[in-house]
């Protein structure tokens, strides 16, 4: 779970930053992206990942006060769409990191 919190990071610097995308971003992203595919199979729905990746959020909080808010607003933008992807539409790892611009 600490790599999602790494890729909350790494996508709210994404999204903000320029289009300029790296693959250590990418590698990053499939790596945590993949770990979540892992993760739905489990016994977990998909509220309670999402209530999980809050409480990351205000342990990042707690480190760095401005990114609790970040993290937040990009677990409700972000993460239920991805877990809607890698569920309902099938993507792979790779297809979700391209459509939230992780990947050139």
């Amino acid at each position: 779970m600490l790599k999602l919190a790494v890729l909350c990071c790494l996508l709210g610097a994404v999204m903000s930053a320029p289009q300029t995308k790296n693959e250590l971003t990418c590698d990053i992203c499939i790596d945590v992206i993949t770990d979540l595919d892992n993760w739905l199979t489990s016994d977990k729905t998909e509220q309670e990942i999402v209530d999980f990746m809050k409480e990351i959020c205000a342990a990042l909080g707690l480190i760095l006060p401005d990114l609790e808010a970040t993290c937040n607003e990009l677990m409700d933008a972000q993460l239920p769409g991805i877990i809607d992807d890698l569920v309902n539409n099938n993507l792979n790892p790779t297809e979700v990191c391209t459509n939230i611009a992780a990947c050139p």
